[in-house]
């Protein structure tokens, strides 16, 4: 499970944006890849294995039988080595596989019990179609993905660990041994009442982790309550005993966003000292701070915008207009029309009738007509940082506006240019 290089990241980061999401012919979730890519970089894709749209659907009682047959094959103790070493050295992908081992270990053979929203009350199985490259781009890239709220999730994960042989498995540097001792003891010193939200702050604040963003803070702290080193009495993790899904998906009120245990921990509960030493008492802490690695070492090589085409920007505040080139995917670009600023320099704006695989020019935009939306009725928005929103690009100045059979909308939202963005599948059809 090596790490894919940073360009092919990159690339998958281009397909899996959200904008190219869509439901294919067959009404499965899919991710267009952009027309803009190369052949050499669908081959990268292709020769690393990560071709998107590969999708699995399997069915209950088919998965639960391959987490319980694959968590049998893991050895916890090469699979704590790989979580520590997710610390710093490895892959965030490997952080994945002590949970999943977990979670399979505990699973019981059980009939499938749909609850609301067709999920397994007892293991959050839904019948879902699993695009299997976007799981694993989102291991390599946040280190999330167990199985906790999809046991198919887990199967890949552990699937991706075992197809690797056993020398390949990470084992924690000298440094990631002491970054995760340091870890254990920043959880140990906080306040008593200190719950989830002011754990993460206060890891994120450390920056022990590589890339230690919230999110990552947050996923370390939801493995480590999920396998019950953060637990209570009421709610314990799957060391100590199997919960249901329905039973982790309580939680003490609507505002709190992480699941049990995680959900009901403070800091006045501790530890769970016990599973620490038995999971990871062999990596005894470095008596002194290991050197960390050069920056040369850690950074990560910058890569290439896609290929194309950019708008000619004209600069200065909104005026009325004033056209605006909006890009709305990789290789998908529309215009929006600017009939009047008020003080507060919000437009007034509205599409105009236009998809262009490529930047639209002021001379292409010059006699287009406004674009209503599918219903047939006219639609316009006020729209804020026209002159600062990324992808919001003004083309031309000047423009008369086009004719319209029907008056300016009585109501009329207000919004940020960003939302134009999402907005236009309400008027353009793509």
């Amino acid at each position: 499970m090596a790490h894919p290089d940073t360009s092919v990241m990159a690339l998958l980061a281009r397909v899996y944006d959200s904008r190219n999401s869509h439901f294919d012919a067959e009404g499965r979730y899919s991710h267009r890849i952009p027309s803009t890519f190369t052949e050499a970089e669908h081959q990268q894709l292709r020769d690393t294995g990560l071709v998107p749209n590969v999708f699995i659907q399997w069915g209950h009682d088919e998965v639960i039988t391959r987490l319980r047959q694959s968590a049998a094959k893991v050895d916890l103790r090469p699979a704590a080595d790989a979580f520590v070493a997710s610390m710093g050295s490895a892959d965030l992908a490997w952080l994945t596989v002590l949970p999943a081992a977990v979670l399979g270990r505990a699973m019981p053979v059980h009939a499938e019990d749909p609850m609301g929203g067709g999920s397994c009350r007892v293991c959050f199985f839904k019948a879902d179609v699993i695009d299997t490259t976007q799981a694993a781009y989102f291991r390599h890239l946040e280190g999330a993905g167990w199985g906790d709220t999809q046991p198919v999730n887990g199967v890949l994960a552990l699937n991706a660990a075992i197809a690797s042989p056993p020398s390949a498995w990470p084992k924690p540097t000298p440094r990631d041994v002491w970054v995760f001792h340091q870890v254990l003891d920043l959880l140990r010193g906080l306040p008593s009442t200190a719950r989830y939200s002011q754990a993460r702050t206060a890891l994120h604040k450390a920056g022990l982790l590589s890339a230690s963003r919230p999110s990552r803070c947050g996923t370390v702290l939801e493995a480590l309550a999920f396998i019950g080193i953060l637990q209570t009495p009421e709610h314990p993790g799957l060391m100590t005993c199997f919960t249901t899904a329905i039973e982790r998906d309580q939680r003490p009120s609507v505002r709190v966003e992480v699941p049990a245990p995680l959900a009901w921990w403070s800091a006045k509960e501790g530890l769970q000292e016990t599973l620490v030493a038995t999971l990871f008492g062999h990596l005894e802490r470095p008596t002194a701070e290991p050197i960390p690695p050069s920056a040369a070492s850690t950074a990560r090589r910058k890569t290439a915008s896609p290929a194309g085409a950019r708008p000619k920007s004209i600069p200065g505040p909104p005026a009325p207009g004033s056209v605006y080139a909006i890009r709305f995917r990789e290789d998908l670009w529309g215009a929006a029309y600017c009939h009047e600023v008020r003080t507060d320099g919000r437009g007034r704006m509205e599409f105009l009738d236009l998809l262009s695989p490529t930047p639209p020019t002021a001379d292409q935009v010059t006699g287009i007509g406004f674009r209503d939306r599918l219903n047939g009725e006219r639609w316009q928005t006020w729209c804020g940082g026209l002159d600062k929103t990324p992808g919001v690009k003004r083309i031309a100045m000047d423009v008369p506006a086009p004719a319209h059979g029907q008056p300016v909308p009585e109501r009329i939202p207000h919004g940020g240019a960003r939302d134009l963005q999402h907005l236009a599948g309400w008027n353009l059809r793509f």
